[in-house]
């Protein structure tokens, strides 16, 4: 597949994937904005020259939301949300209105791809990977917290959230943000207890200032342009700001092992990765399992992965951590779009395990437990 029809393949997959049939009205209008992109005759291939981990079609989206919360342009920016109010109603107009706001921005839209990397903090996901943390966490004693590809470290705060799954409540009590997700199938998660955090420590390549209003600005852009994502996007940023976490700034893969390193001797330690596996080469996701495995000879170390199948796009057919998948599953993705499968890996003393948890929507709005 030419790079050109894999962004055209990636843009659709996540306007499937997010706004599938049955979805809230919400999430139409981020949907329209990926067909957008897809159907646009001309900028899939100026983003083809970018380099693919970039994520060109999420970025491109970025920018384009970016765009019409700076400039308002009509009739367009009133179908965008603005944090803290309900979503405006959507319509075939929304679509056109999108479609000409592209082709005649294109170089814009290129600008703002070529000096901003993509930063997605989607707080709901943090209700999975809590879930994921709660059923492979030590039986006693507390663990440390490495987020790899943070971004602004929201994902770092999970044990100041409080959770509703189902019927499911577990996280903090009175915390100032509640997160709510759908528990689909028969099966419950083992555990919803979540451990005490003795340390905790991001890994970023572009930390995000919460402090700096360009930067939150871009942070907002990158979240889907739906009412609640930017509501939660809103209150998590305002613990963070509460509660700083330590992140650490470069390459994720290069850093871990110094960052894992920090933590006191023979704690446990998860490393939570949600949708940045998926985005590094296949040569880069071994060096990342040949840094934990290592890790590993000295403490507990769990990898808690949140992400799609690769190849990322309509073809994925494997685990980024290689566990086995029921073709099922696979087929499912396939034919259906793209969710995220949440997965754990466990390196201690030279052993490792690992299991198949779940499969989750890409923007936390549902959780399927498949652990048996």
């Amino acid at each position: 597949m030419s790079a050109v029809a894999e962004i055209r393949a990636q843009a659709l997959e996540v306007a499937t994937g997010w706004s599938p049939p049955g979805a809230p009205a919400s999430w139409q209008l981020t949907a329209a904005l990926f067909r957008v992109i897809a159907a646009d005759r001309e900028l899939p291939g100026q983003l083809a020259g970018l380099p693919a981990d970039r994520l060109p079609a999420l970025l491109a989206c970025a920018a384009i939301c970016w765009l019409v919360r700076r400039d308002r342009p009509e009739p367009l920016a009133g179908y965008f949300p603005e944090p803290g109010r309900s979503q405006p109603a959507f319509d075939a107009e929304c679509e056109r209105a999108a479609g000409q706001f592209v082709s005649e921005r294109r170089g814009q839209i290129m600008g703002v791809c070529r000096e901003h990397r993509y930063q997605m903090n989607e707080v709901a996901r943090c209700t999975q990977v809590a879930l994921g943390l709660a059923a492979t966490a030590p039986a006693a004693g507390p663990v440390g917290l490495v987020d790899l590809g943070t971004g602004a470290g929201l994902g770092l705060q999970l044990d100041r959230y409080r959770y509703e799954a189902g019927d499911l409540t577990f996280g903090e009590p009175g915390a100032a943000l509640s997160l709510r997700c759908q528990l689909r199938g028969g099966r419950r998660p083992p555990a919803t207890d979540l451990p005490r955090i003795a340390g905790r420590a991001g890994i970023e390549l572009c930390p995000v200032d919460l402090h700096d209003p360009a930067a939150l600005a871009w942070l907002t852009a990158c979240a889907p342009p739906e009412a609640s994502a930017l509501a939660r996007l809103t209150a998590a940023a305002e613990v963070s700001k509460q509660h700083p976490a330590r992140i650490v700034a470069g390459d994720v893969v290069d850093e871990l092992a110094g960052v894992l390193g920090s933590f006191p001797a023979g704690l446990p330690v998860t490393v939570v990765d949600a949708y940045l596996a998926v985005f590094l080469p296949a040569g880069r996701r071994a060096a990342l399992t040949a840094v934990l495995a290592r890790a590993g000879q000295a403490r507990p170390v769990t990898w808690l992965s949140l992400d799609p199948l690769v190849p990322l796009g309509p073809a994925g057919r494997d685990s980024v951590q290689d566990l086995e998948l029921p073709a099922s599953l696979v087929s499912d993705y396939q034919q259906r779009g793209v969710f995220a499968v949440l997965g754990a890996r466990t390196f201690a003393g030279g052993r490792e395990s690992g299991q198949l948890l779940a499969r989750a929507h890409p923007s936390g709005q549902w959780i399927e437990w498949l652990d048996g």
